[in-house]
Parts: C-alpha cells; sequence; structure tokens
C-alpha cells in the first residue's frame, strides 16, 4: 500500500499540471495494473487550485456516473451514516498535518455500503505549509466481512460455553445437594425411634421431592431454550405480543395500578420465536410490577427503536432499582435475588438472559436504588 501511495503522489501531482503527457508509459502502466490487481483507488485534493482528483479504479469501485467531480463538498457522501462523524474527523486532522489509516464503511454512489481500507496523507510545500491531501482506499468488504463473522462466531461459542457452564453449576450444584439431603433423610429413616419422628422425615422426603421436580423443571426449561433456538424465526408483531403479556397478567396490574405505556413505532415487527418475545416481555414487566417502589404505582414504558443497523427492545420501570455496584456481577446468575421479596426466585432474568443469547443478541441493564431500572435488549445481530 505504501508503495502504491508513492507512486500515486507522482501522478496525483502531474494530474494538474500541463506536463502529464511527459509521464512514462511505463510508469502508467504500473500503477494501472497495480491498482486493479489490489482494488485500490486513489483521490487527491489540491487546496491551492481547489482541485480534486479520483483515479479511474476509484471511479469503478464508488460506481460513480461519468463526468462526476469529487469535492470536499459530496465527499462524505460516500460513507456511511455511521461513519461519517468519522471520516469528517480524519480528513479535518490530515488537513492541519495528520495523516491517517482507518478501516471504514463507505457507500458506492448508488448506496451499497462496503468496507474499506483507507490511508491519507498531507502534502507539503518548500515551507512546511498544508497545500492539500491524497490517499488510496481499497475494497476489503469480503475480508471484513469474514472477519465480523469470525468475531460473531468466537461470541456465540463464548455465550454457549458460558450457558454449559451455567448448566454444569445446576446439576453439580442444586441435584448433589438434593440427593445428599435424599440420602440422609433415608439413613434417619432406617434409624427412627418414634412416629413422630417418621412423620417428619416423610414431610422431609415430599419437600426434597418437590425441589427435585422444580430443579429438573428449570434444566428442562434451558434445554428448551437451545433446543429451540435452531427453529426458523417468525415475524412477530410486538404490540400483539404485548397485549398477550399484559393480558395474562391482568390481575397483577390491575392489584398493582401499574400503568404500561408502549410505542414500537420504529419497530412495530421482529423476526424472532414468537414464546422468547413473550417470555422476555412476562419477566420484565412481572419484574417491574412485582419490584414496585412501595411509594407510588408501578410505571412500565416499552419501547423498540434503531441503531446504527441493528434493532432494540427496552423495557423501563420506575421500581426499587438495583444496586449494580453490589449485585451488576451477579444479576443474571440463578436463584439470586435481590430484594426481601418471599415469591423471588431468581430464574426470570437468568432465563430471559439465555434466551436472548441464544438469538445471538444481547441484553444489558441500567438501575438506581430507589429511582427504577431500565433493561435494553439487542435483538439483532
Amino acid at each position: 500500500m505504501k508503495l502504491l501511495a508513492q507512486k500515486r503522489k507522482k501522478i496525483f501531482l502531474q494530474e494538474n499540471t500541463p506536463n502529464l503527457n511527459e509521464t512514462s508509459p511505463f510508469d502508467n502502466f504500473y500503477y494501472k495494473e497495480i491498482a486493479k490487481m489490489t482494488a485500490a483507488g486513489g483521490w487527491s485534493i489540491d487546496f491551492i487550485e481547489k482541485k480534486s482528483f479520483l483515479d479511474p479504479e476509484g471511479r469503478r469501485i464508488l460506481k460513480t456516473p461519468e463526468g462526476y467531480r469529487l469535492s470536499l463538498k459530496n465527499a462524505l457522501e460516500f460513507y456511511a451514516p455511521e461513519n461519517k462523524e468519522k471520516a469528517a474527523r480524519i480528513f479535518m486532522e490530515c488537513s492541519t498535518g495528520v495523516p491517517f489509516s482507518t478501516t471504514i464503511k463507505m457507500l458506492t454512489y448508488d448506496k451499497k455500503e462496503f468496507w474499506a481500507q483507507a490511508i491519507g496523507k498531507p502534502v507539503f510545500d518548500e515551507n512546511k505549509n498544508v497545500i492539500g491531501m491524497q490517499g488510496v482506499f481499497q475494497d476489503i468488504d469480503s475480508k471484513k466481512l469474514k472477519e465480523l463473522n469470525l468475531e460473531q462466531s468466537l461470541k456465540i461459542i463464548e455465550s454457549q460455553n458460558s450457558r454449559l457452564l451455567n448448566f454444569a453449576h445446576i446439576v453439580s450444584h442444586n441435584l448433589r445437594s438434593h440427593a445428599s439431603n435424599l440420602q440422609l433423610t433415608l439413613e434417619l429413616l432406617e434409624a427412627i425411634d418414634s412416629e413422630e419422628e417418621e412423620k417428619e422425615l416423610k414431610e422431609s422426603l415430599s419437600l426434597i421431592s418437590k425441589g427435585l421436580n422444580v430443579t429438573m423443571d428449570h434444566l428442562n426449561e434451558l434445554v428448551s431454550i437451545h433446543s429451540k433456538s435452531g427453529d426458523d424465526k417468525k415475524p412477530v408483531k410486538m404490540e400483539g405480543t404485548l397485549q398477550s403479556v399484559v393480558h395474562s397478567l391482568n390481575h397483577m396490574v390491575l392489584h398493582t395500578n401499574a400503568e404500561i405505556y408502549s410505542d414500537f413505532t420504529e419497530v412495530p415487527e421482529i423476526q424472532y420465536i414468537p414464546s422468547y418475545m413473550e417470555s422476555i416481555l412476562l419477566n420484565l414487566i412481572t419484574n417491574a410490577i412485582k419490584y414496585k417502589h412501595p411509594d407510588r404505582n408501578p410505571v412500565v414504558d416499552i419501547c423498540t427503536y434503531t441503531e446504527n443497523g441493528h434493532s432494540y427492545l427496552m423495557v423501563k420501570d420506575n421500581g426499587l432499582g438495583i444496586d449494580m455496584e453490589k449485585h451488576g456481577s451477579k444479576l443474571f446468575h440463578l436463584y439470586e435475588t435481590f430484594h426481601n421479596n418471599t415469591d423471588a426466585i431468581g430464574i426470570g432474568l437468568f432465563i430471559t438472559k439465555n434466551q436472548v443469547e441464544a438469538m445471538q443478541g444481547s441484553i444489558k441493564v441500567e438501575s438506581t436504588v430507589n429511582e427504577g431500572t431500565k433493561f435494553i435488549i439487542k435483538l439483532t445481530k
């Protein structure tokens, strides 16, 4: 790339002089063929003459129509919306004498996105004043997409490994605990001295059995998450799903005078597994109401929105809030509870996180004690 940039510097400087024909045929051939082989386009801007130049390979990459003239005014049109600010910054820095080398998402003339590797350098006069800029950009879209896919695959593998460790923890810790209690109770039954002791031990056996069944139900639910994640996604209408969930929580909503507001204007429909979306909304709304602040009625705001090409779901409440400094690292762990509610189990958020990650999304939390909690779910990878 540096060799190509040096070769182009010579040609760019000649581009605006009457001596262009003096450039050797070998230099032109070398430059043009290297440009084609590397799929790299060149550009230059002359601040003194107020002229700009985009070479033929650059025009091919950007798919500009014949006669199109590149300028500082229209240059930003060739960058993806989320990268325009970055492009403006590096060009501004380059105009003050700072070279750049970056990977950036660009747009063709007909607005098709592609990843590019770009370098740029200031051009100085004999007094070290910046009199222009020149650079090279290379289409690396296929390479970058492979890299992003690899990163995504690694994240999925890490997420799966994390879920497997959690699963192993449930099996090793919870089942072992039930098994130990069961064994001890059976040993005590063999050495009972009275009917009263026998009655107490049989009651213990009943409790152990119930606890074991609950644990097995949780394990089955986790297995179900991973087996369902391979199912085909379907169009899920957010408003209809929310209404179904609110209807199932009708008694809780009326009893607490809860207010639920929603806005799905930006993303009214999402490709998702319907039962997952219902479960996610059910868990988050249930928690918002269950852990309401004692001095006010619960208010739940739900919306979807897009950002940088991704779809998000936000669920915000005005409840008790969570001490993130104290509990943030354990928030999505199994059987972790952070309030004194007698009906708190610590399974809902664990299940929700597993469902979101099984769909290759992510979930994060913002919370302030006594003010409320906000869950932000990235729905699309």
